[in-house]
């Protein structure tokens, strides 16, 4: 496959994944985490900022602070996704983590190719195929990582000038290059699992 970031169909009959995993596997995470935080700060640069930047956040307010105090900004627009983490399109998201973090690439394959098994009362037993799991040490740096694609398309689709920290995403700019903005993310945000709340958006 060409080295390129590609948002891949979501598959149907998808249950959320609702388990925290088994404390080897927390502990393995951490420490794969620990040793590739750099590779993955480079992998999604610096408008996503969940990623381990340094003060990151405190960053991105300050830097939206200032654009929004500018003469030639009119509006800023913040917006969230509906349950982020559990509607990511796990197929693409090991998909671009393969492209773009390949150091991290082979430990989320084996711990997310398969749907995990959930058992509940009664002998019955669900399988978890979208998202991260809960209480997963990869699970922000594989979101971020995973919507980095969705990040490029919208910053060459208008001139509005964007921060994302893991599914809250910031644009700021002319109403105009907003709406622009707001049309792109509802075009290409479900093909990776991020599907935009307009009701908690401001």
């Amino acid at each position: 496959m060409a080295n390129r970031l590609l948002p891949l169909d979501k598959g149907e009959g998808a249950v959320r994944p609702i388990g925290v995993r088994e404390v080897l596997r927390r502990i393995i995470g951490k420490c794969v985490i620990r040793v590739t935080k750099p590779d993955v700060i480079d992998a999604c640069g610096s408008l996503q900022v969940c990623a381990g930047l340094q003060c990151g956040s405190e960053a991105a307010i300050h830097a939206m602070r200032n654009i929004f105090d500018a003469d030639e900004t009119d509006a800023v627009l913040l917006v969230d996704a509906s349950n982020a983490f559990n509607a990511l399109n796990r197929a693409a998201a090991l998909h671009n983590v393969r492209i773009s973090c390949p150091t991290i690439a082979t430990y989320a394959i084996n711990t997310y190719r398969l749907p995990a098994r959930l058992f509940i009362l009664g002998g019955k037993e669900l399988t978890s195929a979208e998202g991260t799991t809960q209480g997963d040490p990869l699970a922000m740096s594989l979101y971020a990582i995973s919507v980095q694609p969705l990040i490029s398309i919208l910053q060459s689709s208008s001139e509005t000038r964007q921060c994302w920290f893991a599914d809250d995403a910031t644009g700021s700019g002319s109403l105009e290059d907003i709406k622009k903005w707001w049309n792109a993310l509802l075009k290409h945000g479900p093909d990776l699992g991020f599907f935009p709340n307009a009701m908690k958006c401001l």
